[in-house]
This record gives structure tokens, sequence and C-alpha cells, in this order.
């Protein structure tokens, strides 16, 4: 099935990256603002907005990439402004998977998943974390898999495969909606490698001694404000969690390795226990 460049004139636009937080427009000239900023899981710029061009984002926020475990590789941009997620390319025998994307991607970077095989497939948690989808379908022509209910964030990109609350693009890879932070939230399976990468469905604090080592756990509605989930929200994530097998558990900014399953539900019964909250527990404590 064909991806992106069949309607790439509906898109025929330049891309500007919010310098708050990283949301990509296509815009005929600098947009007035920036409608990720103003949802109210953000907060506007206080000094006022700035839109980078493509090049100027390059050149300002350098990209940098690991493979942190054997297939799984880590884009992400240092320095860098705004939300500053990272990005998974995903190596499989039947095709690679870009899931979240970061602020910008280098073109050396561009060079390296290509490289890699490309991409047969991308999609991300939820907007916070769309970053340079953009890139990614102007280099690669990947199908574009993202849920119905966040359809409203995408105009800068060409969505080619939504989907309602789960999807299998690729075998041993799962997308499920667990709604909650946003309408359409879904977090990524990798039933292979026992991962889950979550989006913002969960928040980690790490380890100064050692990246892969969470030492907390939280779940939010917002996480800059912080806002709890709802029991309902909550009663959503722990289907969706339960039903996975998982040793490791990913969101855009931190790769967890010690935090799975049992810490997870641990964490959602806490909470379902009491009246929700936003604040990091210690895994030691669950």
């Amino acid at each position: 099935m064909p991806g992106y460049l069949p309607f790439a004139g509906a898109l025929d636009l330049p891309g500007f990256v919010c310098d708050n937080c990283g949301f990509w427009q296509r815009h005929f000239a600098a947009p007035p603002s920036c409608p990720l900023c103003l949802d109210a899981r953000h907060v506007v710029p206080q000094d006022g907005w700035r839109f980078r061009t493509v090049a100027e984002a390059q050149a300002a926020f350098p990209c940098h990439w690991a493979e942190v475990e054997p297939g799984v590789w880590r884009f992400w941009n240092d320095p860098v402004s705004g939300i500053g997620p990272s990005a998974y390319v995903i190596v499989t025998p039947e095709g690679n998977m870009g899931f979240e994307g970061c602020p910008v991607f280098s073109e050396a970077a561009l060079d390296h998943i290509a490289a890699l095989g490309g991409l047969k497939v991308i999609s991300a948690s939820h907007p916070h974390s769309y970053g340079a989808l953009a890139q990614l379908q102007d280099r690669f022509d990947p199908e574009l898999a993202l849920p119905a209910a966040d359809f409203t964030w995408s105009a800068a990109l060409q969505v080619s495969w939504p989907y309602d609350d789960d999807l299998e693009p690729l075998p041993g890879l799962s997308l499920i909606r667990t709604a909650g932070h946003f309408d359409g939230h879904a977090v990524l399976y990798d039933r292979a490698r026992r991962i889950v990468f979550c989006g913002d469905a969960l928040k980690f604090e790490l380890d100064p001694a050692d990246p892969r080592r969470a030492l907390t756990i939280s779940a939010h509605k917002a996480f800059v404000r912080g806002v709890p989930l709802t029991p309902a929200e909550l009663r959503r994530y722990r289907e969706v969690f339960a039903a996975l097998d998982f040793d490791q558990t990913w969101t855009p900014f931190e790769q967890a390795a010690n935090a799975g399953r049992r810490e997870v539900l641990a964490l959602i019964d806490a909470m379902l226990a009491r009246r929700p909250h936003a604040y990091p527990v210690r895994l030691e404590d669950l």
C-alpha cells in the first residue's frame, strides 16, 4: 500500500518547529501560535513564540543516535529546547518501524536510518512526541499509523493508516490505545524484546549513576501541570498493561530496564486504592 507520496502535494508547505515544545506545523510563514502549547497539558512560552525552520532547528539542535538494545535505536537532540523527546527505530525482519519523533533529525541521522533499511511504518504515542515525523515521511514514504482519536493533531502529517483501539502494523509489534493522557494516546508493545514504549502514560526518574535504572515511577494527565489521571483512565491503563508481558518500559525520555509489568500494575493499583495523584513513587516502595 502507498504511504505518503501520492498525496504529498497536499502538504507542500514549509515546516516550522516550535521552540517551546517541538511541535511541527506546515505553514506559508512562521505560524502565529502553537496549538500544542495552548493545550491545557502544556504551557505557553513566557517570552513569546519562536518558530525555527528545519535548517535552523538542525543547526541549533545536534542529533545523536545509539543502539540501546540489539535492533532498537534511539535518536535524540542535545542540546535542545522544549520537550525534547527521543525517537526510536525498531529493526525487524519484516521491515523497520519508527516510533515517536525527536524534535529534528539531522541529514546524517536520516542517512543512518536509510542504512538500517529505511522505515516501513511510523507512529507515535501522542502529539507531544510527533516531533519530526514529517521528515521521516518526506525521506522514506512509510505508512503512518495513528489513532483516529488524535487525528486533529496531525495537520503537518499524512495519516495513511488510522486505527481505532489496536493495530499490529508489523509482526510482533502492537499499537494499543490507552487514551488518558490524550484521547488517542497509545503504547507500542514489542513482543519479542518484551519492551513497552509507553509514551507519556508513565514517567520515570532515573539513577544518575545508571541511566537504565529507574528510581521512581508516576502517571499523569498533564505532567508539566501535575494533573492526575481519573480512576476510569487508570482502569483503562491497567486493562492495557495487564494484557502485556514486558520487562522494560520506555518513555520518550527514559529507557527503564528495571520496570516492567509488575511495577506498572503495582503503581496503578496503589493509585486506584486511594485518591489518584501525580507524585513520583519509589519503585522499592511498590
